[in-house]
Protein backbone atom coordinates (compact mmCIF):
# COMPACT_ATOMS: atom_id res chain seq x y z
CA UNK A 1 0.00 0.00 0.00
CA UNK A 2 1.10 3.63 -0.97
CA UNK A 3 1.15 7.00 1.38
CA UNK A 4 2.17 10.13 -0.13
CA UNK A 5 4.44 12.49 2.17
CA UNK A 6 2.76 15.33 3.30
CA UNK A 7 5.86 17.30 2.53
CA UNK A 8 6.65 16.70 -1.20
CA UNK A 9 4.11 14.55 -2.67
CA UNK A 10 6.31 11.81 -2.94
CA UNK A 11 4.54 8.14 -2.93
CA UNK A 12 5.99 5.75 -0.70
CA UNK A 13 5.42 2.35 0.86
CA UNK A 14 3.59 2.77 3.82
CA UNK A 15 6.31 0.63 5.62
CA UNK A 16 9.04 3.16 5.07
CA UNK A 17 9.43 5.12 7.89
CA UNK A 18 11.29 8.36 6.49
CA UNK A 19 10.64 10.01 2.97
CA UNK A 20 13.47 8.96 0.19
CA UNK A 21 13.13 12.50 -1.22
CA UNK A 22 12.90 14.65 1.49
CA UNK A 23 13.91 12.63 4.85
CA UNK A 24 10.88 13.53 6.65
CA UNK A 25 9.51 11.68 8.85
CA UNK A 26 6.45 10.07 7.78
CA UNK A 27 4.94 8.68 10.95
CA UNK A 28 5.09 11.68 12.57
CA UNK A 29 3.05 13.86 9.46
CA UNK A 30 -0.37 14.42 10.26
CA UNK A 31 -2.97 17.05 8.57
CA UNK A 32 -4.39 18.19 11.54
CA UNK A 33 -7.85 16.42 11.59
CA UNK A 34 -9.39 14.30 14.47
CA UNK A 35 -11.34 11.33 13.78
CA UNK A 36 -14.34 10.44 15.91
CA UNK A 37 -15.18 6.95 16.57
CA UNK A 38 -17.85 5.55 18.99
CA UNK A 39 -16.77 2.50 20.71
CA UNK A 40 -19.19 2.56 24.07
CA UNK A 41 -22.95 2.87 22.05
CA UNK A 42 -23.54 0.00 20.00
CA UNK A 43 -24.33 -3.27 23.12
CA UNK A 44 -20.22 -3.84 22.94
CA UNK A 45 -18.86 -5.42 26.58
CA UNK A 46 -16.06 -3.76 27.29
CA UNK A 47 -13.64 -6.51 25.83
CA UNK A 48 -15.21 -5.84 22.39
CA UNK A 49 -14.81 -2.06 22.92
CA UNK A 50 -11.42 -2.27 23.85
CA UNK A 51 -10.65 -4.44 20.74
CA UNK A 52 -12.13 -1.73 18.67
CA UNK A 53 -10.72 1.15 20.18
CA UNK A 54 -7.14 -1.09 19.47
CA UNK A 55 -8.43 -1.94 15.70
CA UNK A 56 -9.33 2.27 15.11
CA UNK A 57 -6.04 3.86 16.99
CA UNK A 58 -3.93 0.87 14.64
CA UNK A 59 -5.92 2.35 11.52
CA UNK A 60 -5.67 6.14 12.45
CA UNK A 61 -1.75 5.81 13.01
CA UNK A 62 -1.67 4.99 9.24
CA UNK A 63 -3.79 8.22 8.41
CA UNK A 64 -2.64 11.38 8.04
CA UNK A 65 -4.80 12.49 11.61
CA UNK A 66 -3.39 14.04 14.44
CA UNK A 67 -5.66 12.67 16.93
CA UNK A 68 -8.53 10.02 17.51
CA UNK A 69 -11.78 11.28 19.43
CA UNK A 70 -13.11 8.06 21.59
CA UNK A 71 -16.67 8.46 22.63
CA UNK A 72 -16.38 5.43 25.75
CA UNK A 73 -19.28 7.34 27.74
CA UNK A 74 -19.09 6.99 31.61
CA UNK A 75 -19.08 3.28 32.78
CA UNK A 76 -16.52 1.09 32.70
CA UNK A 77 -16.06 0.96 29.54
CA UNK A 78 -14.54 4.47 29.81
CA UNK A 79 -12.64 3.38 32.89
CA UNK A 80 -10.96 0.51 31.20
CA UNK A 81 -10.12 2.62 27.93
CA UNK A 82 -8.18 5.34 29.98
CA UNK A 83 -6.06 2.12 31.96
CA UNK A 84 -5.12 1.13 28.48
CA UNK A 85 -4.42 4.75 27.01
CA UNK A 86 -2.16 5.36 29.95
CA UNK A 87 -0.09 1.47 28.90
CA UNK A 88 -0.29 2.76 25.32
CA UNK A 89 1.26 6.64 26.36
CA UNK A 90 4.03 4.51 28.21
CA UNK A 91 5.04 2.34 25.94
CA UNK A 92 5.27 5.73 23.34
CA UNK A 93 2.24 4.35 20.91
CA UNK A 94 -0.02 7.52 21.18
CA UNK A 95 1.48 10.50 22.60
CA UNK A 96 -1.30 11.56 25.31
CA UNK A 97 -4.46 11.36 25.38
CA UNK A 98 -7.36 13.50 27.87
CA UNK A 99 -10.69 13.21 28.79
CA UNK A 100 -12.87 16.10 27.15
CA UNK A 101 -13.68 18.74 29.53
CA UNK A 102 -17.63 19.19 29.45
CA UNK A 103 -18.08 15.52 28.27
CA UNK A 104 -16.70 12.72 30.34
CA UNK A 105 -18.30 10.42 27.60
CA UNK A 106 -15.59 11.13 25.36
CA UNK A 107 -11.68 10.92 25.27
CA UNK A 108 -9.24 12.90 22.89
CA UNK A 109 -6.10 10.51 22.03
CA UNK A 110 -3.14 12.44 19.96
CA UNK A 111 -1.63 9.96 17.86
CA UNK A 112 1.31 12.37 16.26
Amino acid sequence: MQQTCLNCGMSVNETMRSCPKCDNALNLQHDGSTITVDIAHQGERVSEALRKMQSEIDLARKDVAMCIRLVVGSGLIRDEVLLVLRDLEFRGDIKGFESEPFNAGAVLVKLK
